[in-house]
């Protein structure tokens, strides 16, 4: 894949929006928005900026997609120790719904029976509130390296066994488990790459 002209559906371009009841809250400052997490910009200290290591993302996609890759990215040029408020170790969740997705879900022989871990109980909560037979799926567990200075975009696949299964989504949830060693998490760019699903 060509991950420097491939679409991004995370982008507020195409009418995507954040969920506040699941994502965690940021610092409040006009070069820490989350909406920088989903625009191109790229610029040093233009980032979303959360106030611990950790946190999530929880975006609402403009309409359903079949996931087959996600980004994400960093400023290109960083200042002496600045990657260590990059995020590290991540999750990236879907979340099912719908019968005929969920449907599939269940008829799939490579996903039928397996155990799922999920995502944190506020985000689990809020989303089965207001959609209560849908539930979350591990779409990919990855680690971004901010001293590939080469890549300072780095992409990643979903398990190959969701993606045959024909799953689609339309809300997905960067979970960020840990950065490099910073008390705050900066995030440059989150992109999702797939294919669009017609309703």
């Amino acid at each position: 894949m060509d991950v420097v002209t491939a679409f991004d559906f995370a982008s507020l371009d195409v009418g995507v929006y954040h969920l506040p009841a699941i994502t965690s809250r940021g610092k409040l400052s006009h070069n820490g928005s989350l909406d920088l997490a989903l625009t191109p910009i790229l610029d040093e200290g233009d980032c979303w900026l959360l106030p611990q290591p950790t946190g999530h993302l929880g975006i609402r996609l403009a309409s359903p997609v079949a996931v087959m890759h996600f980004s994400i990215e960093h400023a290109a040029i960083l200042m002496m120790n600045q990657w260590r408020d990059e995020p590290r170790s991540m999750i990236l969740w879907g979340f099912l719904e719908g019968v005929s997705n969920i449907g599939r879900f269940h008829g799939s022989p490579q996903l039928r029976g397996l155990s799922y871990s999920q995502p944190a109980v506020e985000v689990m909560e809020a989303c089965k509130k207001a959609h209560p037979y849908g539930f979350f799926v591990e779409l990919a567990h990855v680690r971004y390296d901010p001293l590939d200075e080469a890549n300072n975009r780095q992409t990643f696949p979903i398990h190959p066994d969701m993606h045959a299964a024909g799953l689609d989504f339309g809300i997905v949830v960067l979970e960020i488990w840990s950065n490099w060693g910073a008390e705050n998490t900066c995030l440059y760019g989150f992109r999702i790459h797939g294919v669009g699903v017609d309703l």
